[in-house]
């Protein structure tokens, strides 16, 4: 007789009721979140800009060229690999490309930040809703750096600010320049040591409408207790829990409240 369920079955149970739980926005009660769920992060619309963004991975899946670069996840180790593994390894998802465009879309912000380049992929679903946005990414490998500036010569909507180096030392200065941000994506999930630095540099430039978004929240165990210390902090408000993506918000007109929907 098995008394306590098999690991997969407790999987199974938490993916139905992370299913369940504010689907389509049931049972949210603050008209922001329940507009935030429905028309950005459950919205299905393709948009034009997701074809040519999609078009420029598939064109660097063709390019066999090799790159060696140093090993995130194993300090101190090398990897080589062609570009097109590259891109299919670390370049963002389209479905979580698309939600990015969708949120920027969504709040119109006009300065973006981005910790962690990677390909550029993700940078062109940050700033494709419109012209005249001021974008800088930040990147951390040197050797990945023509891939991103190889993505961001196709695309011509705006100009984006790559500066490559220690995020550490990077920052301070990118929120010196931009004065006031607005948006901003970490894509730093392999950043263990890192993230909470970097997330308490960036909080001293919040304002009511400033929106984080954090890529790979359950990739790890640093990633997760991360996340619960984010969503402990008095400056944050809302924050909503997509499993692969985190979105916090920090508007003081809304209830202190942490969502978890199914994306």
């Amino acid at each position: 007789m098995q008394i306590i369920p098999k690991a997969d079955t407790w999987r199974k149970g938490v993916l139905l009721y992370r299913g369940i739980r504010y689907r389509r926005g049931y049972g949210v009660h603050s008209p922001f979140v329940f507009n935030l769920i429905t028309k950005v992060i459950e919205e299905k619309c393709p948009y034009y800009s997701f074809y040519d963004i999609e078009l420029i991975r598939k064109q660097l899946l063709f390019i066999d060229e090799h790159i060696t670069y140093p090993d995130r996840r194993q300090q101190g180790k090398l990897k080589s690999r062609s570009i097109a593994n590259i891109v299919e390894r670390e370049a963002i998802k389209p479905k979580h490309g698309a939600l990015l465009f969708r949120l920027t879309n969504y709040f119109k912000p006009v300065n973006i930040l981005q910790i962690g380049a990677t390909t550029g992929l993700s940078t062109l679903y940050l700033t494709s809703y419109a012209t005249g946005l001021k974008c800088i990414a930040l990147g951390s490998i040197p050797e990945l750096t023509p891939i991103a500036r190889r993505v961001f010569d196709k695309a011509h909507n705006n100009r984006i600010d790559l500066r490559t180096g220690a995020y550490n030392e990077l920052l301070p200065q990118a929120l010196k320049d931009m004065d006031k941000v607005d948006f901003i994506f970490f894509n730093t999930s392999c950043e263990q040591l890192n993230n909470i630095s970097l997330f308490n540099e960036c909080v001293k430039h919040i304002h009511n409408d400033c929106i984080f978004v954090f890529q790979g929240i359950k990739a790890n165990r640093k990633m997760r207790d991360l996340w619960k210390e984010i969503c402990a902090r008095p400056e944050v408000t809302v924050t909503v829990d997509l499993y692969s993506l985190g979105i916090v918000i920090f508007n003081k007109k809304l209830h202190k409240r942490n969502y978890i929907v199914y994306f």
